[in-house]
């Protein structure tokens, strides 16, 4: 079992992963941290709180993190997300909505108490890990990987031609986690938006007819109807990748790279840069990261269905 603590800011994407790794058998989700991104940090853990209590699982905590960037002004995507972040699903909250301490202790709790058995998947903003890291300069010793979705490698990005959301919003977060010693694998949108959720997957899920799968296809529904998903063909399904990758290697390609991110120009800001050398603006680089490059995108849609439908 991979010991998982999920930091995200649910979104549509993020509540699937959630979902699927409260579902998926080999991974035991310790717990769910919440940073501001897609929506406020407000919104964001009620809508934890409302995947886990859909999928039964509110014996997983929930811890509230930071609710704005280092030091820029946050700009959510209610746009693409919905007004409730969901999808305009309008989950109700669970009858328990209590949360634990918050997130920056939480996970440095978790690391501490057991120390390279923990896996972070961090599928918003870096803010949190930044602080967490910030806090504890032996993060890299106490934490067994660090998957991150975010930044654009040979792609465009999704909210600027250069960047994508996750590192535009926190890019000097994200500047930290890059720059640092911690175990990272990188999941970019050079591999996540190759993994499309078509109409004919949503269908599939909805099929098995139960109230996870209800929501996830209501959910895909109103992502699938945003111009640049219709543009794709599908929905692509950023952060369950993420999770996937925590779960089985092999659904993706890797390669050691160093990563740095632009937070000095405003037209190119939160731009993921590559290199195999540590020079130039990679001399503050302590180590290369993985990067995933190329996913077999069929291979890993097929083991997201069949989880999220399973009874």
């Amino acid at each position: 079992m991979v010991r998982l603590v999920y930091d995200g800011d649910p979104g549509i994407d993020d509540a699937l992963a959630i979902i699927f790794a409260a579902k998926c058998d080999v991974l035991d989700l310790e717990a769910v941290t919440t940073v501001a991104g897609n929506v406020s940090l407000e919104k964001a853990t009620k809508n934890a709180l409302r995947v886990l209590g859909l999928v039964g699982r509110l014996d997983v905590p929930v811890a509230a993190g930071m609710p704005h960037p280092l030091v820029r002004e946050l700009v959510t995507a209610e746009h693409v997300h919905g007004e409730d972040g969901l999808g305009e699903t309008f989950l109700p909250l669970p009858p328990v909505q209590d949360k634990c301490m918050g997130a920056i202790d939480l996970i440095v709790g978790k690391l501490l108490r057991r120390p390279g058995e923990v896996t972070l998947v961090a599928c918003g903003p870096l803010t949190n890990l930044a602080e967490a890291y910030v806090r504890m300069p032996d993060m890299g010793e106490k934490v067994g990987e660090v998957i991150v979705m975010g930044g654009a490698v040979n792609v465009p990005g999704n909210v600027t031609p250069y960047a994508e959301f996750n590192v535009h919003t926190d890019p000097e977060a994200a500047k930290i986690i890059f720059e640092s010693d911690l175990p990272v694998t990188l999941v970019p949108l050079d591999v996540t938006l190759k993994t499309l959720i078509t109409s004919k997957d949503i269908e599939e899920i909805r099929g098995a007819d139960t109230p996870v799968t209800d929501f996830i296809y209501r959910a895909l529904r109103y992502s699938l109807n945003f111009p640049g998903h219709r543009r794709l063909g599908g929905c692509p399904i950023h952060d369950v990748l993420a999770v996937g990758v925590a779960v089985d290697r092999g659904f993706v390609k890797t390669k050691k790279l160093y990563v740095n991110v632009v937070t000095d120009n405003l037209v190119t800001l939160g731009k993921t840069l590559v290199s195999e050398n540590n020079t130039g603006e990679f001399e503050e680089c302590k180590t290369k990261i993985n990067v995933c490059l190329d996913v077999n995108a069929g291979k890993f849609i097929r083991f997201f269905i069949e989880t999220v439908t399973s009874k």
